[in-house]
């Protein structure tokens, strides 16, 4: 989560107490401060190991992910789980399957293409699980080739960005 997020949530004495006895921790990522689980919160709370802090482009696409997720179900998706590596989220509406995908490393068609096929969704003569998949993706023209093909729907990435981000894309 985002910091300015949580302190619209959380009393700020709390969350700066938190901070200090190293529960929380804020991680500077390109779309502006995000707060993850400190060392002391690791080993106290979920029992693993303190030596360990996500990469900020992992934080970062983490929040774009679940940014997405809530565009999507405001449009009555619901959510029914993530992948390991925590880019792509799994949706669906009335019997309907998407996939979702949001990550600030910009995927490239063939990038895409191979996450897809790894997935078993890329083949157009199997489907697989999903009937939909939708990408967030700072250069959605780039895709325009794949949307012709069907199933894909490309979404510019500013739609899930903060204002205050300022990415040019």
């Amino acid at each position: 989560m985002l910091l300015e997020g949580l302190l619209e949530q959380m009393p700020r004495a709390t969350f700066y107490d938190l901070v200090r006895r190293k529960y929380l921790v804020a991680v500077p990522t390109v779309i502006g401060k995000a707060v993850v689980v400190g060392p002391r919160g690791r080993v106290e709370v979920l029992g693993l190991t303190r030596f360990y802090r996500p990469r900020a482009t992992a934080v970062a696409d983490a929040v774009l992910l679940r940014r997405a997720i809530r565009v999507a179900e405001r449009e009555r998706w619901r959510f029914q789980g993530r992948n390991p590596r925590g880019r792509i989220a799994f949706l669906s509406r009335d019997g309907e399957r998407m996939i979702l995908v949001a990550s600030l490393r910009a995927y490239t068609t063939h990038s895409l293409k191979n996450t897809l096929r790894r997935m078993g969704w890329y083949s157009r003569k199997q489907q697989g699980e999903a009937e939909r998949v939708r990408v967030y993706h700072p250069y959605p023209r780039r895709f325009d080739h794949m949307v012709k093909e069907g199933g894909l729907e490309v979404r510019d990435m500013k739609e899930i960005l903060p204002p205050e981000a300022g990415l040019e894309g």
